[in-house]
């Protein structure tokens, strides 16, 4: 296992470097940005390769002080000793004293760099169980970027007075906290619309805070939808209000909303968010009418995190205010909780299995999200 430096003009310059030396299995540990000759700017990117061939060993550790090394079986032939005489001093220089000191220093040096890299009693360094939650998070669909500085951070304030599996979960759920918003405490004549992409459950998340309101907390609750291309979509909702016993409402005028629903809570269904701009507007046009207190965005747990990213700019056109995410208990990678976060500027208010009516939105928790990430389905504590 191999640590090494790079530096380039930019952060691209150093990581091709990183790329050309190491191969694509590198790990980057830490990126910086530091000054150069003449104070310009350079990028320092710290990497490190978990199992480097022979061949990259002898280029990313060379060793300059090392005594140049001899094909094993092919040693010279020692140099006949000349003849001296009972009476003359041998002046011949004794090489082999110098070449033991250098065997030992380079020994010795190959020591230091195994020390560095934190090798434990039992062979297990710290770096590898570093890799091993590196791992885990890369095959959790983190973004690229997020992990790189998570990883970058974990190394460089672990302090050895935990276990590192441990110390990451702790310093993950930290990092999670902020993304979550307080329960939300609603009020009557509030109104809640339900946008996201096709399939990513808003009907359901309606109908699941639909009788969390109406049949445990006994709150007076309308539904009303907005979608026109979903045949089905009407149905839908009806079938909601026929289970919980509530009444289904005609989008109100802009004359109106100011009077109608004043002591009930609306919950809003929209149609798929659509993909063109101009179909966008419209459907932002029709939200604003109705004037949502709260517009709740939608993912489903299995969109891949670059796809959130795309989703995300077309929903910040609908100025939405808060995150539910959905399918969490047929989901295989949870990176979606942090990269929709990260993607919208939003905190995630609830989280929801697969579709369906029954079953409540679950208020999410850091230290669970967490454990999902890094794989960690039994507590440690």
């Amino acid at each position: 296992m191999i640590i090494k430096t790079f530096t380039g003009e930019s952060s691209a310059a150093a990581l091709k470097r990183v790329r050309k030396e190491m191969g694509g299995d590198a790990v980057v540990l830490k990126t910086r940005r530091i000054s150069g000759p003449a104070d310009k700017p350079i990028f320092e990117v710290t990497a490190c390769l978990e199992r480097a061939s022979v061949g990259q060993a002898a280029t990313l550790l060379p060793d300059k002080n090392a005594v140049e090394a001899k094909p094993v079986g092919q040693n010279p032939r020692p140099e006949p000793e000349p003849a001296t005489s009972d009476n003359t001093t041998d002046t011949t220089p004794d090489t082999r004293s110098p070449n033991l000191d250098e065997r030992i220093n380079a020994i010795d040096r190959k020591l230091s760099q195994l020390i560095s890299l934190g090798i434990q009693p039992d062979g297990i360094t710290r770096l590898e169980v570093f890799q091993t939650v590196h791992r885990c998070l890369k095959e959790a669909d983190l973004p690229d970027d997020y992990l790189e500085s998570f990883i970058s951070t974990l190394v460089e304030a672990y302090d050895g007075s935990e276990e590192i599996i441990t110390y990451a979960h702790r310093q993950l759920t930290q990092q999670l906290e902020p993304t979550i918003d307080a329960p939300i405490e609603y009020l009557p004549g509030d109104r809640i619309t339900f946008v996201g992409p096709a399939g990513s459950g808003k009907s359901s998340v309606m109908g699941k805070l639909a009788a969390t309101l109406a049949a445990r907390q006994k709150r007076k609750v309308k539904l009303l939808s907005l979608d026109d291309n979903k045949l089905a979509a009407f149905d839908e909702i009806c079938s909601y209000a026929d289970i919980l016993g509530l009444e289904v409402v005609p989008p109100p005028s802009v004359l109106e909303q100011s009077e109608k629903d004043k002591d009930a809570i609306t919950l809003i269904d929209c149609p798929a968010l659509p993909t063109k701009h101009d179909k966008r507007l419209t459907l932002k046009a029709r939200i604003e009418e109705v004037a949502p207190r709260y517009r709740f965005a939608v993912f489903s747990c299995l969109t891949r995190s670059r796809d959130v990213f795309e989703i995300s700019k077309m929903l910040k056109e609908l100025n939405p205010t808060h995150l539910i995410l959905t399918m969490e208990d047929i989901a295989s990678c949870h990176g979606t909780f942090v990269t929709a976060a990260r993607a919208t500027g939003l905190k995630i208010a609830y989280l929801s299995d697969a579709p369906g009516g029954i079953g409540e939105l679950k208020t999410p928790d850091p230290d669970a999200l967490a454990r999902k990430l890094l794989n960690l389905e039994v507590s440690r504590d």
